[in-house]
C-alpha cells in the first residue's frame, strides 16, 4: 500500500504529475483506484497494483513497464517486469525518464512553443572553435550549417526551450559545462557537426 505522498513522489519521477492534488483529484474520481480515508485523521491507501496500474497508462507505449519493481543496488537500475510475467529485464530508469522528457520536448516544440532563440555570430563560433583548438574546415562547416538550420531568419538562430535546443531537426542538449547560454549553444553544435563529420 502507498499513501498519497509516496504515490505522488512515485508519479513525479515518471513525469507524470508535479502536482500531489492532481493524485487526490484522481483518487476521488476512481481514475486511481484506492481505498477512500475512513474519517480525516486517515489517508487514502493506494494498492501497489493499482498504481502500477495508473502509471503504465500513462508512460508512452514504449515505456509501459511494471516500473515500480524492487531496484537492483549493483548498477542503480531498476528490475521491471515486462508484459510477458514470466522473465525480467533491466531497464535505466534515467534513460527511460530521459526518453519521456524527449517525447515531451518534441511535441512542445512541434506545437513551436519556445523559451526563447540565440542568435548565432561568426565571430562567437571562431572563438569557440578557437578554444578548442580545431580545424578552419569545421569552423566553416559549422557556419555553413548554422546558416542553413536558419534560412527563415536574417541572422542564424537557434530556439531553445528547457535543457535543449532545435537544429537540424534534432533535440540537443545545452552544454551545462559552460555558464553562458550562448556558449552551451554554440559548444553543442560545435560538438554535433564534428561527430557527425567523423560519423
Amino acid at each position: 500500500m502507498y499513501n498519497v505522498d509516496e504515490a505522488f513522489e512515485m508519479l513525479k519521477t515518471y513525469k507524470i504529475t508535479t502536482h500531489k492534488e492532481s493524485v487526490r483529484r484522481w483518487l476521488r474520481q476512481g481514475i486511481i483506484k484506492g481505498i477512500a480515508p475512513s474519517s480525516r485523521k486517515d489517508g487514502w491507501q493506494i494498492p501497489k497494483e493499482a498504481l502500477e496500474n495508473f502509471i503504465q497508462q500513462r508512460l508512452p507505449e514504449a515505456y509501459k513497464a511494471d516500473v515500480l519493481a524492487k531496484e537492483d543496488p549493483s548498477n542503480k537500475t531498476n528490475v521491471v517486469k515486462g508484459t510477458d510475467s514470466d522473465y525480467h529485464t533491466i531497464f535505466d530508469v534515467k534513460e527511460i525518464e530521459e526518453r519521456i522528457r524527449a517525447d515531451m520536448w518534441r511535441e512542445i516544440a512541434i506545437k513551436n512553443i519556445w523559451e526563447g532563440y540565440v542568435e548565432l555570430k561568426k565571430t562567437r563560433i571562431h572563438e569557440c572553435i578557437q578554444h578548442r583548438r580545431y580545424s578552419k574546415e569545421l569552423e566553416a562547416e559549422v557556419w555553413e550549417r548554422c546558416v542553413a538550420n536558419s534560412r527563415a531568419y536574417k541572422q542564424p538562430r537557434v530556439s531553445y526551450l528547457l535543457e535543449a535546443f532545435g537544429f537540424e531537426g534534432q533535440r540537443l542538449l545545452l552544454d551545462q559545462n559552460l555558464e553562458s547560454l550562448e556558449e552551451q549553444v554554440i559548444f553543442a553544435i560545435i560538438e554535433h557537426v564534428r561527430v557527425s563529420r567523423s560519423s
